[in-house]
């Protein structure tokens, strides 16, 4: 490494390097605005994603302090530090581009008391201060810290407050035959002369007429005129063998024949300003056949205590809390006021059914497998003619050679349970089919498996060509000494770029000749050469690394390989024949790898 420079473009070079991060002196005030907002609720404009910035950015320009960003976590709790605004921020923070954080109420930046001192005593190590809009505190002072405590701890006090009302709340509504779903398909509020279910207008029969009298103006939902047949559906095909994505497909290739002889597709019920109204898929059927509600029962199920435990630098370290167990098992059962629609026999025949396909034979001798493709292998098959995202699964023959198979044919092959839906039970419920079902024609599109070397030897072909750039050194080899990477050493040496650009700036204008100038330069860059992470001795080991990645990729176990490969690539369709067609690639690895859009 050349310490000294050999002229003055060469040292301007060095410099420039150094401080192109650092814009404004020292003693102007870097304000970062912070807003957050737990649900996005328009009847609370006060509290908006668009009024707190407003607030903030106009008390901080009143000041006169210079706006270096605006950071919000829209739909995000103020539990925790796990928001990904939030945490930007604090690198910023921590990189010394920031010196006040301006928020709009406190407890829009924590609702956790001790989160709150945490952040404060870690942006004080920084000499960074807070400030709240509508509080006035300034933390710069005492009379600032008392309030800021006082009201950090009534915000968390609301919290707990709120989190025990709603429990009491929902188990209350339970032990009274309620439901806490305010939407649930097969069922609707029966208002039908103010309906304002995704599925009623231009599609319920019933829409714009008299409110139904059992719903006890909306208060018990009613079964759906047509989603409730639907329901029956599924749960009578399961109870005969078919699969979640069998019954989903059978309901997307049927039609419900009204009383005027119309016809109108079953479709799932969506929820009001958020998702509409669409195809089923396996998820929505595994919901409906789970669900006790459709045989007139309310269920109230484990909750996990309010969490509290949180690490303001490193949010994603784990807690100390204890996963939750049996989920999916209500801890109560109570007979609700809304009607049923199918026979709670069949429900509970169906809960064995589904139990029983849990529970397989386990190869305990087999060593456990790594497959490179989990989680990023997709199915161009059914992306092509279903729109679906169906994930490749890996699995292991009798010879032990491995295979990839869509998740689509993975538990049945190309015969047997593939036929439509029963004409008995679909003659019954006035559905009637509106197309060829589609399924054998998908099914028979596949291969039943595909060789795992073959499609994962296309990958490593791929990965055998990225080359890291030199600049990305630095960077990296700073994650290596610190898990918060390149700003801790922005940080460290955040001053000597202070007094770098003030000798440019000084130069620049005539204040300093030539020779004085390249001196004091030159002493300065070298101290922050020896700042630089490639100048510590404990990552000169990793270079060769970065310099030859594919020699290096080849090295890695399976595991390392298959993380690396999901930090790289959002998702990798193959076709029946195991053949890439569309790689999903993250940037910057796009342009590394060469097939950037």
């Amino acid at each position: 490494m050349d310490i000294f420079p050999n002229s003055i473009d060469d040292l301007n070079k060095k410099i420039q390097g150094f401080v192109r991060d650092v814009s404004r002196p020292e003693s102007e005030e870097k304000a970062a605005i912070y807003t957050r907002v737990s649900r996005i609720d328009p009847r609370h404009h006060g509290y908006s994603m668009d009024i707190q910035p407003d607030k903030a950015e106009e008390y901080a320009r009143s000041k006169g302090w210079d706006i270096y960003a605006i950071y919000a976590d829209p739909a995000k709790t103020g539990r925790n530090s796990r928001r990904t605004s939030l945490q930007k921020m604090i690198g910023d923070i921590r990189a010394g581009r920031v010196t006040v954080v301006v928020v709009h109420r406190l407890d829009r930046l924590y609702r956790n008391l001790e989160s709150l001192l945490k952040f404060i005593r870690m942006i004080k190590t920084y000499k960074v201060r807070l400030v709240s809009v509508t509080e006035q505190i300034d933390t710069d002072n005492w009379w600032g810290r008392l309030v800021l405590y006082v009201l950090g701890a009534l915000a968390e006090m609301y919290i707990w407050q709120s989190s025990a009302r709603t429990r009491e709340a929902k188990l209350e509504r339970v032990m009274n035959g309620l439901s806490n779903a305010s939407f649930r398909f097969g069922y609707c509020k029966g208002l039908c002369s103010t309906c304002k279910d995704p599925n009623g207008k231009d599609y319920c029969p019933l829409y714009g007429s008299v409110d139904r009298v059992e719903s006890q103006r909306g208060r018990i939902p009613v079964p759906h005129p047509i989603e409730m047949h639907a329901v029956s559906l599924a749960a009578q095909l399961y109870s005969r063998g078919k699969s979640d994505l069998e019954i989903a497909s059978d309901l997307n290739s049927h039609t419900f024949r009204l009383p005027d002889n119309s016809e109108v597709a079953f479709r799932t019920k969506g929820l009001p300003g958020q998702t509409l109204p669409g195809p089923f898929s396996r998820d929505n059927v595994r919901d409906i056949i789970r669900s006790p509600f459709y045989v007139g029962l309310v269920a109230h199920y484990p909750t996990r205590p309010l969490d509290m435990d949180d690490d303001v630098e490193n949010p994603k370290r784990k807690g100390t809390q204890q996963p939750l167990q049996n989920k999916r098992q209500p801890q109560i059962l109570q007979k609700g006021l809304h009607q049923a629609i199918y026979p709670y026999e069949l429900w509970e025949q169906n809960m064995q059914l589904r139990q029983s396909k849990g529970i397989s034979p386990v190869t305990r001798n087999r060593p456990k497998r790594d497959y490179l493709l989990t989680g990023v292998g997709r199915c161009w098959v059914c992306m092509e003619q279903a729109g679906a995202q169906a994930s490749l699964r890996g699995s292991t023959g009798n010879t032990g050679t491995q295979y990839y198979r869509c998740a689509t044919i993975h538990d049945k092959g190309k015969k047997g349970g593939m036929q439509s839906a029963p004409l008995e039970i679909a003659n019954e419920a006035g559905v009637a089919s509106s197309q060829p079902n589609t399924w054998n024609k998908l099914i028979e599109s596949h291969s039943s498996t595909l060789r795992a070397d073959k499609l994962e030897a296309q990958i490593h072909d791929s990965i055998a060509n990225l080359v890291i750039p030199p600049a990305w050194y630095e960077m990296i080899m700073a994650y290596f000494l610190s898990n918060h990477g390149i700003e801790e050493f922005e940080r460290e040496n955040y001053n000597l770029r202070q007094e770098l650009k003030r000798l440019q700036e000084m130069y620049t204008s005539g204040f300093l000749t030539q020779a004085q100038f390249k001196d004091r330069a030159t002493t300065i860059t070298s101290e922050l050469q020896k700042m630089q992470p490639s100048a510590k001795a404990e990552v000169r080991e990793i270079l060769p690394f970065l310099k030859d990645f594919s020699t290096t990729w080849r090295k890695m176990t399976s595991r390392e390989q298959r993380t690396l490969l999901k930090v790289m690539v959002e998702a990798i369709y193959f076709d029946q024949r195991g053949v890439v067609r569309q790689m999903l690639v993250n940037a910057p690895f796009d342009i590394l790898l060469g097939i950037a859009g």
